[in-house]
């Protein structure tokens, strides 16, 4: 028997992100860099959470770079700005960042964009 894993993801969601994991689909590309963007800027992408924390939130999108990195330059920084003060103001309610000791891919930057239930 597995121990219980706390997470912000229903069990249906968690079961789903171990089993990639187990895959071993964290390890070689990137799963941020695969993933089609739902809105595109020119150095940043919107894209859905494949595996939301959907016990807590109703809508899980990330912002991340279009360059895989874990740190941002200048130019990255300022367009950020830009995004979180139009359209991630409007669109979200809170950005979340883990923390690098629990950052499932802290090679790629990335903010979660979430609405609470």
């Amino acid at each position: 028997m597995q121990p219980r894993v706390l997470t912000l993801r229903t069990e249906e969601t968690e079961r789903r992100y171990q089993e990639m994991k187990d895959r071993g689909e964290l390890e070689g590309v990137c799963a941020l860099c695969r993933v089609e963007p739902t809105r595109l800027y020119t150095n940043w992408k919107i894209i859905p959470n494949e595996y939301p924390y959907d016990k807590v939130f109703k809508h899980h999108d990330m912002v991340v770079p279009l360059r895989h990195t874990a740190e941002l330059n200048d130019e990255e920084k300022a367009e950020l700005e830009i995004i979180r003060n139009t359209y991630i103001n409007e669109n979200y309610r809170y950005v979340l960042e883990a923390t690098n000791r629990t950052k499932s891919i802290p090679a790629h930057y990335h903010l979660h964009l979430v609405e609470i239930k």
